[in-house]
């Protein structure tokens, strides 16, 4: 059973990789990347799992598996439903912008991200050096990721016209790509790289049907899967400022990046383990947060605590089930800092074996937008690449960043000054 389910989930993931892959025009759908997400991160600890699957409890590997490849299907399932059979669309994502108010809309947000991102650099060297910022790091930070929407709102324009050189874009465009490359190449921050490519590469086809070559797009997705996997490596040399940038570069290019794959297909990956020891928790008590987990999230993120008070904030969250703690009594297994579940066990601590409706939602959603953006509409395009990252994060990660805390920062921030730059007449 172990060896059927662990092939179930590898073939629908190669399938729905090869069917984009080799459709026309189809890389730039999202089931593309979740699957190649799906196969480059998650699929070889699936393989060092099956490697040890007599260490786990029970059928906790093959039930594992199966529930995950259902969450594959359902996520393809939602974006084929909403890209080509939901007629719906939402009155404010079909909004018509004017170029010249669009301008200033990301002018000012670009001004107000790059304002807070040197009030977040001025602060002391100890607030900055902690491990878990707190306090003004938190708020500032918080504040300063806004000039995306700038940036993605002038990038759109730059690309809708014909010239290379048009200062007023410009201007904001390269101090953008370089606060993304800072934390994209030099942090090795790994969302940072996928918003990076996301935002490069996906835009670019919504606005002039740019295609990227295939052989340079696999060979792009081989180099950073392989970084993504050994993103401790790329860190530990980037972060080394005794030695220059270029010598750096070659230490990178000379580093075998190959090792920590193979370790975990050898003998599997922290976060498949994570993922079945914790998700078997909820199998044995048979006990479920129902998307409570969401609600305190947002109240976590959201509830300033030194406004209404610690204790206050702390009321407004609901009590949920220890799985860290659980699976370490039950199981004797180990959560090491820095790991993830993935959002296969955000999914099914919800709402059990229907938690695949999950990934069904983020591909419906995913859809939409995609069909939005297709169609040239702007909120469409800005939306689609700026949240492509954080649905593909459903995997790896979690589901409330795509499914709640992403659109509570956009609506509370971005849309509020977008929204004065839309068409009257149109709206």
């Amino acid at each position: 059973m172990n060896l059927v389910a662990l092939i179930a989930y590898g073939g629908v993931n190669i399938f729905m990789f090869l069917f984009h892959l080799l459709g026309k025009n189809r890389i730039y759908q999202f089931p593309f990347w979740a699957a190649a997400i799906a196969l480059g991160w998650f699929f070889p600890q699936c393989v060092g799992g099956f490697r040890i699957a007599d260490q786990y409890p029970g059928n906790a590997y093959a039930s594992g598996l199966v529930f995950a490849t259902f969450c594959s299907v359902a996520l393809w399932m939602g974006f084929y439903t909403g890209h080509e059979k939901m007629d719906y669309s939402p009155v404010w994502l079909n909004m018509k912008f004017d170029r010249k108010k669009l301008y200033v809309a990301g002018a000012i947000l670009c001004l107000g991200g790059f304002y807070f991102r040197y009030k977040l650099m001025s602060l002391p060297e100890e607030v900055l050096g902690v491990a878990q910022w707190s306090g003004a790091a938190v708020k500032y930070l918080f504040l300063a990721s806004i000039f995306v929407f700038g940036f993605l709102s002038i990038w759109l324009l730059y690309l809708s016209q014909n010239r290379i050189i048009v200062v007023q874009y410009l201007l904001f465009l390269i101090p953008s790509l370089l606060m993304l490359f800072q934390a994209a190449i030099i942090n090795g921050r790994r969302r940072a790289m996928m918003n990076l490519v996301s935002y490069l590469f996906v835009a670019p086809w919504f606005v002039r049907r740019m295609v990227l070559p295939r052989w340079l797009l696999v060979s792009g997705l081989c180099v950073g899967l392989l970084l993504v996997n050994s993103i401790g490596i790329y860190r530990s040399i980037m972060k080394n400022s005794d030695e220059s940038f270029l010598t750096r570069l070659k230490q990178i290019a000379a580093a075998d990046f190959t090792r920590e794959s193979e370790e975990v297909i050898e003998k599997g990956g922290a976060e498949f383990n994570n993922y079945i020891y914790l998700r078997q928790v909820h199998v044995d008590l048979g006990k479920f947060d129902w998307g409570v987990k969401h609600w305190n999230g947002l109240v976590f993120n959201y509830v300033p605590g030194q406004l209404i008070g610690r204790g206050t904030k702390k009321a407004l969250m609901f009590p949920v089930l220890n799985e860290i703690k659980l699976a370490n009594e039950m199981y004797g297994h180990v959560f090491f800092t820095g790991t993830t579940a993935t959002g296969y066990l955000d999914a099914f601590a919800s709402f059990g074996w229907l938690g695949f409706v999950k990934f069904y939602v983020i591909g419906l959603l995913m859809g939409i937008l995609y069909r939005h953006a297709m169609q040239g509409l702007f909120l469409g395009q800005l939306l689609y690449v700026y949240v492509l990252s954080q649905a593909m994060h459903a995997i790896s990660h979690g589901t409330h960043m795509i499914l709640f805390s992403i659109w509570v920062y956009f609506f509370a921030l971005g849309y509020p000054v977008l929204r004065w730059a839309r068409v009257e007449a149109e709206y």
